[in-house]
């Protein structure tokens, strides 16, 4: 029972991969600064704009979002 109990236990947003099909989650925390951006700024972009792209956000974050990426260097409009 414990197996599946623990299997059914998901990882914190904080241990998923920006990689991940799953990355969107990190999201949120990622726009409110609970969660780290990838260090290299393409990594950075990329991951921005799977956010704008793939997370349902409110338009207060997506706000924080936009202004977030266009402190990417090269990184364009979602």
């Amino acid at each position: 029972m414990a197996v599946i109990a623990a299997a059914a236990t998901s990882a914190p947003d904080s241990a998923i991969r920006w990689d991940a099909k799953n990355a969107y989650l990190k999201c949120d925390g990622a726009i409110d600064g609970t969660i780290a951006w990838p260090s290299a700024p393409q990594a950075t972009c990329v991951a921005m704009l799977m956010c704008a792209n793939e997370r349902a956000l409110s338009a207060e974050r997506h706000q924080r979002l936009i202004e977030q990426i266009r402190q990417v260097p090269g990184c364009g409009e979602p």
